[in-house]
């Protein structure tokens, strides 16, 4: 018999595989050992190479250009539906618009329980709950009145779910102004069909357990189920599974939640959308949000993102009428006024002697005092955890430098009479050294503040008050994030010390008083954003403040050396779309986003001139070649803003292009050359970043 004649009676599988090699594999399908016909989208069993994996079935043929002889069966099936085909096309989509493999966009979003065939057995015995997964704090919203502005953009969301059509609609809103209760009642709507599904989004994990006590209390009757990184290996792949399956309506989760499977779905929701926790930062470096912007279109569903300070693309796109803007003005409790913003200017605390190293002015240790005295939570944020940034020697400006990192090391209280170093780029951890290495001075000592020693300070100044601090520190073990804000809404703190996690999000009731010190540094960073991201912090750490009626009038206290720069004037006046309005007439100016696309090509190498030499031929070669587009402009190759990360140099070169079709195409022809390259020069990783946030 032909090869021919073989081909046309076998079923062959085209398989994605999570490894960088950018095509599908050709497997063989055994009807009779596997007992079912194939599908595309089923999570399947392979071997590949001298190992076993998982893969998923793309696409299924007669043919195949090779040998039968010489392509591998196909070793199992899951026990488990195929992949909901939006999922399947958002990835082929995510794999072209990124440059990866469809196998590294896909794969990867599968739990790793259901990537191992050898648990596919446990996974389909239903496991036993532990008790504290069912005794879930509900907070009801049931009883909650809409105002009229609320109650007209959910007739509104209504009208677009009820047409079936796409819509794209940003829900800007003051914080406090209920924009949870908000989309909550929509999502109702949504929720009447009894297969539906929605996805909700959040950007941190430690925001989850209080979204899924509201959600649970809005929706007593539904299934909820929350997926982000933070969970077991099992439960992660039950949740998934059950999301899957369709038989959670709810799906709560972090940026991964847009990656999963859910066949019913109806709406998303994308809170805090202007986070850049949506923007993944290793492997594929996709934006969760613009991927449930494109799968909402695909599906022909209403997407809702919703922020206090959404992004300048989002907010640029619905004043171009591409999105529909809903907007809350006002504060959702009774009797609750937004904060009084106060900016001391630091100078000025000096040149009367009020300002000492612990970075306290007198007026806000004063407003400190009597916020406790009136029995009322204050909020000291400050984004920068450890004891100290860095260790120096009076005698030579030695500084506590990473040997790995263009970085310094971190000062860090460990317990009351032990303290080391630690870089917070590539985890290296040292002891303190007992004189300096450079002279043998003794007298080390520590610059700057952070979490740590902010608290200490106020242990000090005020031994009556109960202080909490939350940073990545303290919420490292399990459960210990949710004890914390447990404890600052139980009332059981006076005042709260912490980085940027105590500002997304929560509805803390007794907060009446924020303190921010030392957030001038993001003023002058290379970065093009990093005003926008500093405004955005600010905005949200000062809406924590005043969220109930008893708080009374709250205030907001800034310590600056710049009271006139943009971010605090604006934020003075709570004027959200002034700054955004200055933001985007100054990136018209010059030509940056949203009126430009961007994409960074980043080298990497164990020297910097190894990175930058294969940057500049991929360069040179990509420019020289017929296909590169002629509106597309390259930066020079230069190394990054910091060079050296985990005993790594890096460099990088950066894309740009008024047109997102012609970026794509220069995209293309460069990715060529950088395999190209990498072949030549062994060692030198390089990826391609579409859409950076950090340049």
């Amino acid at each position: 018999m032909s090869f021919l004649q073989n081909s046309e009676k076998q079923i062959i599988v085209e398989v994605a595989l999570d490894n960088p090699i950018n095509k599908l594999f050709d497997y063989r399908w055994n009807n009779l050992c596997l007992d079912i016909k194939p599908q595309r989208g089923q999570i399947i069993a392979v071997n590949f190479g001298r190992k076993d994996c998982v893969g998923v079935v793309m696409s299924i043929k007669e043919r195949s250009d090779y040998d039968l002889d010489k392509l591998k069966d196909v070793q199992g099936l899951a026990p488990i539906s195929p992949l909901s085909e939006d999922l399947l096309g958002m990835s082929e989509f995510a794999a072209s618009y990124y440059q990866r493999t469809i196998g590294e966009v896909l794969l990867p979003a599968i739990p790793k329980l259901w990537r191992q065939k050898n648990k596919w057995d446990l996974l389909s015995k239903e496991k036993r709950k532990k008790k504290k997964e069912l005794d879930i704090k509900e907070t009801s919203t049931k009883e909650i009145a809409l105002n009229t502005q609320q109650q007209e953009i959910v007739s509104n969301l209504i009208a677009k779910t009820v047409s079936q059509e796409y819509s794209c609609n940003l829900l800007q809103g003051v914080t406090g102004s209920g924009k949870t209760l908000t989309y909550l009642r929509w999502l109702e709507k949504v929720l009447e069909t009894p297969d539906s599904q929605v996805l909700i989004m959040v950007p941190e994990i430690n925001l989850t357990p209080q979204m899924e006590s509201t959600i649970q209390g809005a929706f007593p009757n539904k299934k909820v189920v929350v997926l982000h990184s933070g969970l077991t290996d099992r439960s992660r792949a039950d949740h998934w599974a059950c999301a899957h399956a369709g038989d959670a309506q709810i799906i709560l989760g972090t940026r991964m939640a847009i990656m999963a499977s859910m066949p019913n779905l109806k709406a998303i929701v994308v809170d805090e959308e202007h986070d850049l926790s949506y923007k993944q930062q290793e492997g594929v470096r996709y934006s969760a949000r613009d991927l449930a912007i494109w799968r909402a279109k695909k599906l022909s569903i209403p997407v809702l993102l919703v922020s206090a300070t959404p992004s300048l693309e989002t907010w640029f796109h619905a004043e171009e009428s591409r999105y529909q803007k809903l907007t809350l003005s006002n504060r959702a409790a009774k009797d609750s006024e937004p904060p009084i913003i106060e900016l001391v200017d630091i100078k000025q605390d000096r040149k009367i002697s009020q300002q000492s190293d612990h970075g306290f002015s007198a007026y806000l240790l004063e407003a400190l005092q009597k916020n406790i005295d009136l029995g009322l939570q204050s909020l000291i944020y400050i984004n920068r955890r450890g004891y100290s940034p860095v260790i120096s020697c009076e005698a030579c400006g030695w500084i506590s430098d990473c040997q790995k990192c263009s970085a310094h090391m971190v000062l860090h209280k460990i317990a009351e009479h032990k303290k080391n170093l630690c870089c917070h780029h590539c985890g290296l951890i040292k002891q303190i050294p007992k004189a300096c290495p450079d002279c043998g001075n003794a007298d080390l000592q520590p610059i700057g503040k952070g979490t740590q020693k902010v608290e200490e300070f106020l242990v000090k100044t005020f031994p009556r008050a109960k202080i909490l601090r939350i940073d990545a520190d303290t919420t490292r073990k399990k459960g210990s994030a949710d004890n914390l804000f447990g404890a600052i809404h139980d009332g059981d703190a006076d005042i709260i010390v912490g980085t940027q996690m105590i500002t997304k999000g929560h509805d803390y009731k007794a907060v009446s008083l924020v303190g921010v010190i030392d957030a001038d540094a993001s003023l002058f960073s290379q970065d093009f954003r990093a005003g926008e991201r500093l405004f955005a912090q600010l905005m949200q750490v000062a809406g924590r403040a005043g969220r109930s009626e008893k708080t009374g009038q709250s205030k907001v206290i800034i310590q600056t050396r710049y009271p006139n720069a943009a971010p605090y004037t604006y934020l003075k006046t709570n004027d959200v779309d002034g700054f955004l309005e200055e933001l985007k007439n100054e990136r018209e100016l010059v030509g940056l986003p949203p009126f430009s696309y961007q994409a960074l090509v980043h080298a990497e190498h164990k020297t910097i001139m190894a990175a930058i030499d294969m940057l500049r031929e991929a360069v040179n070669f990509s420019k020289a070649d017929q296909n590169w587009p002629q509106n597309v402009s390259l930066s020079d190759v230069i190394p990054r803003a910091m060079v050296r990360v985990a005993g790594k140099e890096r460099a990088q070169v950066l894309i740009e292009s008024g047109n997102r079709q012609s970026l794509q195409l220069a995209i293309q022809v460069m990715q060529h050359y950088l395999t190209e390259q990498n072949t030549k020069r062994k060692g030198v990783g390089w990826y391609i970043e579409r859409d950076p946030i950090l340049i």
